[in-house]
């Protein structure tokens, strides 16, 4: 398995990443931001809008999300970009996605009249919340991309992938050439991907730098981890071998959900490697890095370095 990497950073990606996260409900009950701030996100916008968000209008967004993410947006603002937009034809967007991502013909019905519509939202979505938000979240974003694009060139793709995820391992996509990371805050801790035949798009979660007085996302998202019965077990049945969620399920005993609940916790914390494949579902084994790092995230709380 051979790809390209790239890593990219634009206000944009984090506009899209916001109102997915919004318009979701299995990213917005996951995140660490929560059902709280969309319900207060909610009452800031305008009613209508608000309306908008939850009708049937959002569901041509997938469309817009495609076209966006293969644009060469440049130093361009997200004004700019929007305005672009606006002078686009539908039928080119939806050519695009299915000669240049291999999205489906059979897709071209359900995502016709849907263009403008979801470019609307975006605008609003953007005027309306984007807009204001803590300029120290696109600083902070923009900076870790600076950081990992140092140390690109330095390592195995599958590996910087793995890494720079949080445990993503991705096995057999031999179809995939290019893999495109960027940094997403709105969906921590979550990864967000995008997968089509010779591309994948993943945005890895990124946390604002806390002040030395107080313990760090990671070192909040280990603790509640491993203070788990049931989460504990799970890491030790997965210490030898990879395990399907059914797997997983079978082992503990409990449902469906509170598993997933449990996994969820877990891949958060960085303590699970979660393996993808074209051909499979995903299946999950112990994280070694993610427990290596325990100690020092308490070492860097307990004894911060002071001048």
């Amino acid at each position: 398995m051979s790809f390209s990497l790239e890593l990219r950073f634009h206000p944009v990606y984090e506009l899209l990443n916001s109102l997915h996260v919004y318009t979701q409900p299995s990213f917005y009950k996951k995140v660490e931001l929560g059902t709280k701030w969309r319900n207060e996100i909610k009452k800031t916008i305008t009613p209508e809008f608000a309306e908008a968000l939850e009708s049937e209008q959002k569901e041509g967004l997938g469309l817009l999300y495609e076209y966006i993410f293969s644009m060469e947006v440049k130093n361009f603002t997200i004004e700019q970009i929007i305005q672009e937009l606006l002078r686009t034809e539908e039928h080119e967007v939806i050519d695009f996605s299915i000669k240049h991502l291999h999205v489906p013909e059979d897709k071209r019905a359900s995502y016709q009249g849907t263009f403008q519509k979801s470019l609307q939202i975006l605008q609003s979505w953007n005027e309306e919340y984007f807009r204001h938000i803590d300029p120290n979240i696109l600083s902070t974003l923009e900076l870790d991309f600076k950081q990992k694009l140092n140390q690109l060139d330095t390592e195995n793709p599958i590996e910087f992938v793995e890494k720079v995820t949080n445990g993503l391992l991705l096995k057999g996509f031999t179809d995939v050439k290019k893999v495109v990371l960027y940094p997403v805050y709105h969906a921590s801790p979550i990864n967000t991907y995008s997968h089509y035949q010779h591309i994948h798009f993943y945005g890895y979660p990124v946390d604002l730098i806390p002040t030395t007085e107080e313990p760090s996302p990671r070192l909040m998202r280990r603790s509640v981890a491993l203070s788990d019965k049931s989460r504990l077990q799970i890491l030790r049945y997965l210490v030898q071998h990879e395990r399907s969620f059914t797997d997983i399920v079978k082992f503990i005993g409990l449902a469906k959900s509170t598993v997933h609940h449990h996994l969820v916790i877990l891949r958060a914390a960085g303590f699970i490697q979660v393996i993808m494949s074209p051909d499979s579902s995903e299946r999950f084994c112990l994280r070694e890095e993610g427990l290596k790092g325990i100690y020092e995230d308490f070492q860097q709380f307990l004894k911060p370095n002071r001048e």
